[in-house]
């Protein structure tokens, strides 16, 4: 089938009627995209700014902590890793007889008293 311009003129044409306007006015899905876009964007830079504001917000606290608890904020973890380390916590754990004999050495100096020193070398003894 040939088509010309006089067959152009001779065919029927159909109307699909006009697309109704959205709920939003224009019926243009692009224009609802670009304004999905820009209420997404609003709603991200909010919640962006929300999130960096929370974390000066942690730093600051964080640091007027350390420096209260006499502290330096910026050597913070490696200070208590340091106490860690020395700490009793962390240190191996002494031999029945290394107890026994500090448990002596505070006796003989007068530390604790008799019935302490009794009491202490029980526990020592019964524990495993």
């Amino acid at each position: 089938m040939n088509f010309t311009e006089d067959s152009l003129d001779e065919q029927e044409f159909v109307d699909f009627g006009t697309v109704q306007p959205g709920p939003f006015g224009d019926s243009n899905p692009m224009n609802d995209l670009v304004v999905g876009f820009g209420v997404f964007s609003v709603l991200f830079a909010i919640a962006f700014v929300a999130v960096i504001g929370f974390i000066v917000f942690v730093a600051v606290r964080n640091y007027k902590a350390g420096k209260n608890a006499g502290l330096d904020p910026f050597t913070l973890q490696t200070e208590l890793a340091v106490r860690a380390a020395k700490s009793q916590m962390l240190a191996p754990r002494q031999s029945r007889e290394q107890r026994l004999a500090e448990l002596e050495d505070l006796l003989a100096r007068r530390v604790i008293t008799s019935e302490e020193h009794q009491q202490a070398r029980m526990k020592i003894l019964t524990e495993d």
